[in-house]
């Protein structure tokens, strides 16, 4: 990528809004555990915090600008 377009936000959405946005996609809250904020069934999310995830102008949805994602070993 060598340009990022200029993403409008209303706010940064909270962990609750996270936390319905990912289970919305099969993934549950690993509760603290080494960096890995959510576990689904074949992926983990990490750093999923609410400064990385924002609610987004246009949808109003949280949208995450900067999830790592890894897969289940």
């Amino acid at each position: 990528m060598l340009t990022q377009p200029y993403i409008g936000c209303i706010r940064l959405a909270t962990k609750a809004e996270i936390d319905e946005m990912v289970a919305a996609k099969g993934f549950r809250d690993n509760y603290g555990g080494q960096g890995v904020n959510y576990i689904g069934d074949r992926l983990y999310l990490e750093d999923m915090h609410p400064a990385n995830v924002f609610i987004d102008y246009t949808s109003a949805q949280p949208i995450c600008i900067d999830c790592i994602v890894k897969f289940v070993k």
